[in-house]
């Protein structure tokens, strides 16, 4: 058997119409910094090899995003055996992490999102961390095609509709162990880490925020705060950074 290869995945792309203006202020260039100093955690702390890709092509819109996103995984994945883990941009890695084991054997979802259900799903997951390893079933793959076919019509379309895809993928393969929150720690309101803060998020996350591996800050809101978090992580772990 080949050789297989590990690949780190996330994307920045400038949005023609998209939602990346915050204020006056450009979230394009606020993510590029973030990915900088995401990538930077994932090399300090991954165990095992792995190449980084991030997608720049620029695209028209966050729905046109989202298809050559998952356009650009799915030839990946299909040229050669490989294990590819998506993080988005916003996420950051705190201590030492196997992400390419083979603990995972199906396409994962980690954590709820916010909302925690859907109207399609009881158990709704955030997308913005995944796992595609070179074992999971090409039925699976099928399933998230498949699942374009409502694009046009769909209530979501514009937003959410991927993650409802992603769902869909996911639940599809009846996992007895669904839930890793360690994996993407939600972090959507915390923008410095403070007691206050760390508790209203272990209570979201039923978790305790010291044993998280991946923090997921949702830095659409408040991305240069972001910024100045990682960056403080950063100091606090031993991180490098420019």
């Amino acid at each position: 058997m080949s050789e297989v290869k590990n690949y780190l995945v996330s994307a920045v792309r400038p949005i023609r119409n998209g939602w990346h203006i915050e204020k006056n202020q450009d979230l394009y260039k606020n993510y590029q910094a973030m990915y900088d100093l995401s990538l930077t955690s994932f090399r300090k702390f991954v165990k095992e090899p792995f190449e980084a890709i991030c997608f720049t092509d620029p695209v028209d819109d966050n729905d046109n995003y989202t298809l050559e996103n998952w356009k650009a995984i799915k030839e990946l994945w299909h040229q050669e055996p490989c294990n590819i883990f998506w993080a988005g941009a916003d996420t950051f890695m705190t201590q030492p992490t196997s992400l390419f084991s083979d603990k995972f054997k199906e396409y994962r979802l980690f954590n709820y999102t916010d909302p925690k259900s859907h109207r399609e799903f009881t158990h709704y997951f955030n997308d913005d961390v995944q796992y595609y390893p070179h074992t999971m079933s090409e039925e699976t793959w099928e399933l998230g095609e498949k699942y374009w076919e409502q694009r046009e019509e769909h209530p979501d379309r514009h937003w959410g509709f991927d993650q409802l895809r992603h769902n869909a993928m996911f639940w599809s393969q009846n996992i007895e162990d669904p839930r890793h929150p360690e994996m993407n720690y939600m972090c959507m309101r915390m923008r410095q880490i403070v007691p206050e803060s760390i508790a209203w998020h272990e209570e979201w996350n039923q978790f305790p925020f010291l044993a998280a591996h991946i923090l997921h800050f949702c830095a659409s809101r408040q991305s240069a705060s972001v910024i100045t978090t990682m960056k403080w992580l950063c100091e606090q772990l031993g991180i490098e950074y420019e």
